[in-house]
């Protein structure tokens, strides 16, 4: 039996929209891997680029699958159900693999723990990146997620043996993580089904449901796993924060699983929130305290970056009927009617 026979195949999962300025470096970092080369598989979900995307994808050797219906999870749902290897790795065209052991060391995990069902690690900034994505690179989602979801710093805390930088632990599902797409790598019996049912699926649902199934043995490298070319202004990622909570959420609410969001005391924690980021002074001295913990002067974006977001959410709930409906159901949710767990 060969050494390639007894590895697991791994799958990249890549919906693209006029990526090219990202993504070749990207695809290089996957093509680069000390790995069989053919228990590797590209799979590029494309959304109809008109760019270099197709054409650079193409050189490294892609299955390139149209993407009728545009968005990202769509994307990412019709290259699960296409995909062949026993991991999935929900990627992006911004994401790099930080070094080329990368897959081998997921596959050693996957393969010692026969138990585990997703992996998943830190977000790194490049060195070429904007100062704004060292930033991101500190709160590893957005300013209102970084605020109410704590839980990986309280399993970190409770994971009695961690082997170095990687922390294995069990999710309750009634304390979420945030995870669901940027190097997020499942194994594919624990999660096929999940993302073959039809309709719209969130990346971060997916990952909910496939916990609320009793698959919720997880693992997690505390050190950078996969850099993330996020945004270089404020304004990129205002755009982005308007996109998704129109196009991801307002518009698809009614039928997604949104019990990673509406977890614990979540209505306390949006109400401080609001405050927190609406006053920039409270904030600011919020950051000032964790720029001398951390010794890192980034944290000064966290003010605008939390204003920013909070001012971007309130006008599209103000001016849109759906945004209104959302915030009413936050409101008057409980557990019986599904708005929370």
């Amino acid at each position: 039996m060969s050494v390639s026979e007894k590895l697991p195949g791994i799958s990249f999962v890549i919906p693209t929209y006029n990526a090219g300025f990202h993504i070749e470096r990207c695809l290089k970092s996957i093509r680069a891997q000390e790995y069989p080369k053919e228990l590797l598989e590209i799979l590029v979900l494309d959304g109809g680029s008109d760019d270099s995307t197709v054409s650079i994808a193409t050189k490294f050797d892609c299955r390139i699958l149209k993407n009728e219906k545009k968005l990202a999870e769509f994307g990412v749902q019709l290259g699960i159900g296409q995909a062949n290897g026993d991991l999935l790795v929900v990627f992006a065209a911004d994401n790099e693999l930080v070094g080329n052991d990368w897959a081998k060391k997921v596959s050693a995990l996957f393969t010692e723990d026969q138990g585990l069902c997703a992996l998943w690690g830190r977000l790194a900034s490049g060195k070429d990146d904007s100062k704004l994505n060292k930033y991101f690179e500190l709160i590893q989602s957005d300013p209102l997620n970084w605020f109410l979801n704590n839980n990986l710093a309280r399993y970190k805390k409770e994971c009695p043996s961690p082997r170095g930088s990687i922390f294995r632990f069990q999710v309750n599902p009634r304390q979420p993580l945030v995870w669901g797409a940027n190097g997020l790598v499942y194994r594919a019996s624990k999660i096929k089904h999940i993302w073959g049912q039809a309709g719209y699926l969130g990346d971060n649902d997916a990952f909910q449901l496939m916990l609320e199934e009793g698959n919720n043995s997880v693992a997690y490298f505390d050190s950078p796993f996969v850099y993330h070319h996020h945004v270089a202004r404020l304004g990129d990622w205002a755009r982005k924060w308007r996109r998704n909570f129109s196009q991801h959420l307002l518009s698809r609410q009614e039928t997604r699983n949104m019990n990673w969001v509406f977890a614990g005391n979540f209505k306390i924690k949006l109400f401080f929130w609001v405050f927190y980021s609406a006053i920039p002074l409270i904030s600011l001295a919020h950051s000032i305290y964790l720029s001398i913990r951390d010794k890192s002067i980034y944290w000064f974006y966290h003010p605008m970056a939390s204003f920013l977001q909070l001012f971007t959410y309130i006008n599209l709930i103000i001016f849109d009927k759906s945004g209104r409906s959302f915030i009413k159901r936050i409101i008057f949710s409980d557990k019986k009617t599904g708005g929370g767990i």
